[in-house]
């Protein structure tokens, strides 16, 4: 379809209540590829055959390429319907800004504006107020940060076997190694007991014991006392760890930090904190509708995309009906993975300025890989080209079952205009009439 504003689109279903929308937006003084924006939109009704994830590698020191994420999806099971990259992070270490939860655990702390999912794929936006404390021994109720780089400046941190085998940190250390007596994972809100066991000294990358934790502060930092509380602990004292975080955020099963919000209560922002925000740079946001629908959007910048500022994402997204949006890492990072209905491997399909890139984590829409055997309907294999009329382009269609997996089905195909017959190799000719506009072509069988 061609709107006024001159958008072309076209939607293809991709699982139960899942969406993709792509848009080419030219303005109308259009004199060059500069003047258009590749535009792709995904849009997820929450329901019990498609969930949304947020997916890491196997630690979250380092970083990981979408190809690597859905290989450990088959591995459970799952398929990668779609999916985008997520936040902001340190490109020389891979670690997120912001906080981290998969599976119900807090896997690093950080408090900025995230996006999270509870276990039925409803969507929350905003700032989840993450606070850590750790009581026992000299310490009372000291607050600590968890599974982040450690420097001089940031007191005490908590790391555990998500952040990698040890803490890799890049200055010496007071390191006090710690086993758990029961529980050893923190959710939101949540408790674990740790007993101390060893105390390593004078060390940067201090081993992180399988199961267990590793609590550290630099030699040299300027918080003095909280410096002074750790090296009063010792060999035998039980240490109790406390994650709390704001009401809405309890129990959430899924979540990542962002940057800027774009949206609030419907209404595009215009005040933001990204350095780029005036720049047009290819984008990744995530938006809820009131709803609860989640709207995923990417914006391209390549040599035919000019890409687009943070003040035109926002305007976007709220066009498109948040209530609520936040911006995701851009640029190089922004990536959109898709598996068509006629296919079980997943595809880059954006044209980002730098193809699979290797980021901190992603954020998925995944469904069971089983196949249900049941025909539910045909994807037919020429939605949303464009070709010259009175030209021939070659039509293909592929069973889909009702969990929008492939399967084997004879069909016929036939076409509102044009003609269209089927070649000796079983491949179907739409030949268009030379009048042009718009020509369906439908698949039928059993």
């Amino acid at each position: 379809a061609v709107s006024r504003d001159g958008i072309l689109k076209w939607t293809m279903p991709l699982a139960t209540s899942v969406d993709l929308i792509e848009m080419t937006h030219a303005e109308e003084t259009a004199d060059g590829p500069k003047n258009l924006l590749q535009q792709n939109v995904l849009t997820y009704e929450p329901n019990l055959t498609v969930r949304p994830m947020v997916i890491y590698g196997s630690t979250l020191y380092g970083r990981s390429t979408m190809s690597k994420i859905a290989a450990y999806l088959e591995d459970e099971n799952l398929s990668l319907v779609a999916g985008v990259n997520g936040s902001f992070f340190d490109m020389s270490t891979g670690i997120p800004y912001g906080f981290v939860v998969t599976d119900g655990v807090l896997r690093t702390s950080g408090n900025v504006n995230s996006v999270g999912f509870s276990r039925n794929g409803g969507v929350i936006i905003g700032n989840p107020d993450v606070h850590i404390f750790v009581s026992g021994g000299p310490l009372n109720n000291a607050e600590v940060f968890y599974n982040k780089v450690l420097t001089t400046g940031n007191g005490i941190g908590l790391y555990s076997r998500d952040y990698d085998t040890a803490t890799k940190n890049p200055i010496s250390a007071y390191n006090v190694v710690l086993t758990p007596d029961s529980k050893s994972e923190l959710t939101l809100p949540g408790e674990m007991t740790l007993k101390v066991t060893k105390i390593v000294e004078n060390t940067a990358s201090c081993p992180i014991p399988a199961n267990g934790f590793v609590l550290s502060i630099a030699e040299k930092s300027t918080y003095s006392s909280a410096l002074s509380s750790l090296k009063a602990v010792q060999v035998g004292d039980t240490l109790t760890f406390s994650a709390l975080c704001d009401d809405m955020w309890k129990g959430i099963a899924y979540a990542c930090g962002g940057g800027d919000l774009l949206v609030e209560d419907g209404e595009a922002l215009t005040s933001f904190t990204l350095d780029t925000k005036d720049e047009q740079r290819a984008r990744t946001a995530i938006g809820r509708k009131s709803d609860g629908t989640l709207v995923i959007y990417t914006a391209d910048e390549s040599s035919n995309s000019a890409g687009i500022d943070l003040y035109d994402l926002a305007d976007k997204m709220a066009e498109l009906g948040c209530d609520t949006a936040l911006n995701l890492d851009g640029g190089g990072s922004t990536n959109l993975a898709v598996t068509t209905p006629d296919s079980t491997t997943a595809t880059i399909i954006n044209r980002p300025s730098e193809t699979g890139r290797k980021v901190t984590n992603q954020v998925f829409l995944v469904a069971s890989d089983r196949s249900s055997g049941r025909l539910d309907h045909f994807y037919v294999n020429a939605a949303g080209d464009y070709v010259l009329a009175g030209s021939a382009v070659s039509v293909t269609a592929s069973g889909v079952d009702s969990n929008y997996i492939p399967m084997d089905a004879s069909y016929t195909l036939s076409a509102s205009a044009g003609s269209i017959a089927e070649q000796e190799d079983g491949r179907y000719l739409l030949t268009t009439p030379a009048s042009g506009g718009d020509i369906t072509v439908t698949a039928s069988g059993r």
